[in-house]
Parts: C-alpha cells; sequence; structure tokens
C-alpha cells in the first residue's frame, strides 16, 4: 500500500495518547496508534506531517494542517505540543567559558535552567532571515530564542558575542 495523503475529504484524525493519533478514513477504514511527526519542525509547524505506523513506516502525510478539519488539526497539535515541547529562552542570566564548553544559566517559560554547549559554532544557530535563535545542549535537548531583537540589554550582550 503506498501513501495516504490526508484532507479533510479523505479522513479525520483523533488524538488516542501523548504522541498518537488514530486515523480514521472516509471508507471507514481505521489505523490505530499512528505517530505525527513535523518533516521540517523548526522552520514549518504546518506542513509537511508524516503518520508513522509502529514499524515507523509511514501510512500516512498531511501536507498542511489547513487541508484538514479543525478536530484533527487541533489533535495534531497537541501531539506537537507534548513531542516537540521547546523552551524558550527568555532571559540569560550566566554564561561561562570553561575549557572551551559554555555553561549557560537562563530563564525560560518553564523555570532557571542551566545546561552546557560543547561547540559554539555547531550548537548555537540563529535561523538565516529571522529573529529566531535555536541552541542544543551537550545532551542533545533544544532551546529557542524567538526574538533575540526583544532580549532586554544583559541577555543580548551575553548573546552577541556567540551568535
Amino acid at each position: 500500500m503506498g501513501r495516504i495523503y490526508i484532507d479533510r475529504y479523505t479522513g479525520k484524525l483523533e488524538r488516542t495518547d501523548l504522541y498518537f493519533v488514530r486515523l480514521t478514513l472516509k471508507d471507514g477504514t481505521v489505523y490505530e496508534d499512528l505517530e505525527p511527526r513535523l518533516l521540517f519542525p523548526i522552520t514549518n509547524h504546518t506542513m509537511f506531517i508524516t503518520l508513522l505506523d509502529s514499524h515507523e513506516k509511514e501510512l500516512g502525510f498531511v501536507r498542511d494542517m489547513e487541508e484538514i478539519d479543525e478536530d484533527s488539526r487541533r489533535a495534531l497539535e497537541e501531539c506537537f505540543a507534548e513531542y516537540y515541547m521547546i523552551p524558550k529562552i527568555q532571559k540569560v542570566l550566566k554564561c561561562v567559558d570553561k575549557f572551551g564548553t559554555l555553561k549557560w544559566t537562563v530563564e525560560t517559560d518553564r523555570g532557571v535552567i542551566t545546561f552546557d554547549i560543547r561547540n559554539r559554532h555547531s550548537d548555537i544557530k540563529h535561523l538565516r532571515g529571522t529573529s529566531r535563535v535555536i541552541i542544543r545542549d551537550s545532551n542533545d535537548n533544544r532551546y529557542e530564542i524567538p526574538d533575540i531583537d526583544n532580549m532586554d540589554p544583559h541577555s543580548a550582550h551575553l548573546l552577541f558575542s556567540y551568535l
């Protein structure tokens, strides 16, 4: 069987668990325990969504969330909010460079966090054409600065030397 393209005319998605959805096609066929994943999670939150079965094989595909019904869109958004939970950095409190490793203490929308960055050149990404910055720590956790232009002066000063 090939890939099933999902839109409001072909099927409906329902959230069944933290990261899983059920796909019900218009002909009554039901597929359980599908994992929705964004193909471009950093740059595009509404398009190119794959639905993986329990063997991690693609079963379905949503080209654009605008093409599915409101309940299906809400189910996907709820799954993504859990799966792609990326803390948003609001302030940089401290940044210490010790033996080539940066130790950052930041205030996020989830509280104060301290983490290490091994390689400032590959782990701090200023997304081209935007004011967004994505940071990856030494444990592969990701953090986002949604708009570096709106950071407080102290945070902006600390960030500037690493961008």
